[in-house]
């Protein structure tokens, strides 16, 4: 009999989280319940279990958001990058995920974005159900300009990112087609200046001088386990208080790391 869902939560994640709402086979295989114990063991060294903890046991949607969030600040500690501070005001009190430390001895201010494929969705498609379906269809097909999405992740974060501070927005889509498969369109929705495709790149005037960059990250299961890729571009048109210390831009020198590797010892402790 093969095993999915809730069943394949490994022991931390069975002994803290009720998954009433999921109706999905999320973990779907070993390795993700494997990632989700290391991230609900970093969640609780944090001191951030309680604040994560309703939102992995609420529908699909908000679980998925909240575990990009914890997948990506967990990929930046183990990457040298520690969150120094969680929910840090931004932009006219404005909130983001974290403050990261970067080796410049300053701070980076993160907002995580996690758009899936269901705001994609047609008025028609929605009112027949489409979203309430499994992501992929039957016959599905169709032409991808994925560079309309992350402009509007980039509309809908912008307005947080206070100029005075190095701000990053990190984009973890779950697109049909996802963001680190057509990078090409990244760079069309940043840089683009050729009339032909209709827009122009977000990165190719001051009109978004507060923001530094955009990160685009994945998870997937490789060979050593879960591993996450990430790529990072940089505004060259950014204010310089607002500019990407060096060391955020090298992260593309190692855009691969497993996640579930130095899981702790200990296990925290449900406090419900």
């Amino acid at each position: 009999m093969i095993v999915s869902g809730p069943k394949l939560l490994g022991p931390i994640a069975r002994r803290l989280l009720r998954p009433d709402r999921w109706k999905d086979k999320y973990p779907t295989w070993p390795d993700y319940a494997k990632e989700l114990d290391a991230l609900l063991d970093f969640a609780d060294e944090q001191g951030r279990l309680l604040h994560f903890m309703p939102r992995f046991e609420s529908k699909a949607a908000q679980r998925d958001e909240a575990l990009d969030e914890l997948r990506v600040a967990y990929w930046l500690h183990q990457s040298g990058f520690p969150v120094v501070q969680w929910e840090p005001p931004g932009l006219d009190g404005r909130v983001g995920e974290y403050l990261i430390s970067v080796p410049e001895r300053k701070n980076v201010f993160v907002e995580v974005k996690s758009p899936g494929w269901e705001g994609g969705l047609s008025d028609d498609e929605r009112k027949a159900g489409r979203a309430q379906q499994p992501k992929y269809g039957r016959d599905e097909g169709g032409a991808v300009g994925n560079w309309i999405p992350l402009q509007k992740c980039i509309e809908r974060a912008y307005t947080k990112f206070d100029p005075v501070q190095p701000n990053l927005l990190i984009v973890a889509d779950d697109f049909h087609f996802g963001l680190y498969d057509c990078l090409d369109h990244v760079e069309l929705g940043l840089y683009n200046t050729e009339k032909g495709y209709g827009m122009v790149g977000y990165f190719t005037s001051p009109a978004f001088e507060n923001l530094g960059g955009v990160g685009v990250f994945r998870a997937f299961i490789g060979d050593r386990g879960v591993e996450n890729e990430f790529r990072v571009f940089c505004n060259p048109f950014a204010l310089p208080t607002a500019k990407l210390p060096s060391s955020i831009l090298k992260l593309n020198e190692k855009a691969v790391r497993a996640t579930h590797m130095g899981i702790m010892t200990h296990s925290p402790e449900s406090s419900g």
